[in-house]
């Protein structure tokens, strides 16, 4: 199971749960809130939004490198494929690299704090993002467009359309195969499409394009979406795959296993317990009756 694609999939867990953990709690909380409740500290401002966009980035592109692997192995089966090392490095250049991609929002991010002088508010934080010149936000949703969906789906879909062809020949594929390529290019295309496409179009219109309650409701809609790969990924990479499903079950037949032979050793101990209490009882009577007999006796 220690394969690279194998690490990459571990990789993208790690970023779902991130995600998971992170990103939907934060973007739940400013929906909400509409103000900043955490405490007042700029630095937890920055590193709230840069790690929302790290857990992202590192999601798509580790996508992106296991449809690479795949591609790599199918289709070039005689070419070195890649090892544990190489594995490990390109992990570490992902991570770089969304650490790279989501600095704009660390360092253009910023902490307002206006008072307001209220009897039980004193003042009011606003997280929001300063940037240097006109339309920042709108390059910056332009470049994410490209770098985090545009340019993964491409190489996702050309990659399992190549693997599509290749294993359409073959005896020993199954048509589950297919419908697996099928699922996952669908599946991310349908999942980030709505909420780049709602940044996109906000950015860039100069004007409100929904009221404020339904802009807000529009945008959790399709961050929902974008979301909703955290729950997909562990299905489509972990349980259609055979290996894993194999490994989970021998795992969990394994646990059942020592939980029988640790419930059997219980018992077994319970039994010899119960035999040792009756061994000592029947000493304890006889030398009672032989006691008893040689009083009659005397």
């Amino acid at each position: 199971m220690r394969t690279a694609r194998n690490m990459f999939i571990v990789n993208l867990a790690v970023s779902d749960a991130l995600v998971c953990c992170v990103g939907t709690p934060l973007t739940l909380m400013e929906l909400l809130t509409k103000h900043w409740p955490l405490p007042d500290w700029p630095s937890l401002c920055k590193a709230c939004g840069a790690i929302q966009a790290i857990s992202i980035f590192v999601s798509t592109i580790s996508i992106t490198a296991i449809a690479l692997d795949r591609y790599q192995l199918i289709v070039y089966p005689t070419r070195p494929s890649l090892q544990t090392m190489g594995a490990l490095v390109t992990m570490l250049c992902i991570w770089v690299t969304a650490f790279c991609l989501a600095s704009p929002l660390y360092i253009f991010r910023s902490l307002k704090t206006h008072n307001i002088g209220l009897k039980d508010m004193d003042s009011l934080s606003f997280c929001i993002e300063d940037w240097p010149i006109a339309k920042g936000r709108a390059i910056y949703s332009l470049f994410s467009l490209i770098l985090q969906y545009l340019l993964p789906v491409l190489v996702v879909v050309v990659a399992h359309v190549q693997i599509h062809r290749r294993l359409r020949g073959r005896r020993r594929t199954t048509k589950k195969t297919p419908a697996i390529l099928i699922a996952i290019a669908v599946t991310y295309v349908i999942s980030w499409l709505p909420l780049n496409v709602f940044n996109l179009v906000a950015d860039f219109s100069t004007e409100p394009i929904l009221e404020e309650k339904s802009m807000t409701i529009t945008y959790a809609i399709c961050h929902m979406f974008g979301m909703s790969s955290a729950v997909s990924n562990p299905l489509l990479y972990g349980w259609l795959n055979d290996n894993f499903r194999k490994e989970f079950e021998e795992i969990l037949c394994c646990c059942k296993k020592r939980q029988i032979t640790k419930d059997s050793r219980i018992k077994n101990r319970k039994m010899d317990t119960e035999l040792t209490a009756l061994a000592q009882i029947e000493h304890t009577v006889t030398a009672n009756t032989k006691t008893s007999q040689c009083s009659q006796i005397f």
